[in-house]
């Protein structure tokens, strides 16, 4: 069995080793708008190295809410020779990663942003999760996003400004961002938000970021249950979220920087998923 947990910038398989140990392993990201054939050979030589042919998979990834975006996947991965059990969403995982069979409230913070109202079994309730363009408040693209506005309005120091600069190897930053990859680019500046955090102007952004994640997502789903993150944004700023949060109403539940681990003991026990 592998599970595979995908965000819009990196995937994690977990799985057992021919020796029975449980192994992990961090590659590309498995969007179904974003699997590219660089991505295809890339996957085709871990499966090869790691003699995983022929394993069941659940899938578990952002952006495979629909029937056409599941299909993709199942596509993507059976054409490398794994046989596909299950395609959910990754905020799926991330319920049963810290809820299991209990109720409760879930959000991701990772690339992307989005929430979730579960009831044990299934997900009775989504928001956010609206993509890069119209939504994703409080996500490692959201936060990279408002950085770069304040960049270009001359609102960070001088020291941020060379490490954006650095960042971009001194290109064209406008440029860089419109390629093929730039979201995962934008959203890879929350590293130097992480290292300027003490700087108002980067605290101020976080702040802003996560009171909207509040209003937009998990306004509508009430304060009845504390709200467990999965995802690195949410890891690395739990304090700030928590603090942002709490300003808000909201009580910040347990905080795990991925689902997989948990997903995979979950399903180990529960055979049918």
């Amino acid at each position: 069995m592998i599970v595979i947990e995908s965000g819009g910038t990196k995937s994690t398989w977990v799985f057992k080793s021919e020796l029975g140990n449980i192994e992990s392993i961090v590659t590309v990201g498995l969007h179904p708008q974003e699997l590219f054939s660089q991505k295809q050979k890339e996957i085709q030589a871990l499966i090869d190295n790691q003699n995983l042919a022929g394993e069941t998979v659940y899938f578990y990834g952002a952006g495979c809410e629909s029937a056409e975006a599941k299909t993709k996947i199942i596509f993507f991965l059976e054409k490398l020779g794994l046989k596909v059990n299950q395609v959910n969403t990754d905020i799926y995982a991330a319920c049963l990663a810290h809820l299991g069979y209990e109720k409760g409230v879930v959000g991701i913070l990772g690339t992307g942003a989005v929430a979730a109202e579960f009831d044990g079994e299934k997900i009775v309730r989504q928001t956010s999760g609206l993509g890069y363009i119209l939504g994703d408040e409080g996500s490692g693209f959201d936060i990279g996003k408002r950085l770069l506005q304040k960049h270009f309005k001359g609102e960070l120091s001088q020291e941020i400004n060379s490490a954006i600069s650095v960042y971009f190897n001194h290109k064209s930053i406008l440029h860089r961002i419109h390629e093929p990859d730039g979201r995962m680019i934008i959203a890879g500046l929350t590293k130097i938000v992480r290292q300027y955090i003490t700087e108002t102007a980067v605290n101020d952004i976080l702040f802003e970021a996560f009171t909207d994640f509040g209003e937009k997502a998990l306004r509508s789903i009430g304060k009845d249950f504390p709200v467990h993150f999965i995802g690195s944004v949410a890891f690395y700023f739990k304090e700030e979220l928590k603090e942002a949060l709490l300003k808000s109403g909201f009580e910040t539940g347990g905080v795990k920087k991925e689902a997989v681990f948990e997903v995979f003991d979950f399903l180990s026990k529960n055979k049918d998923g």
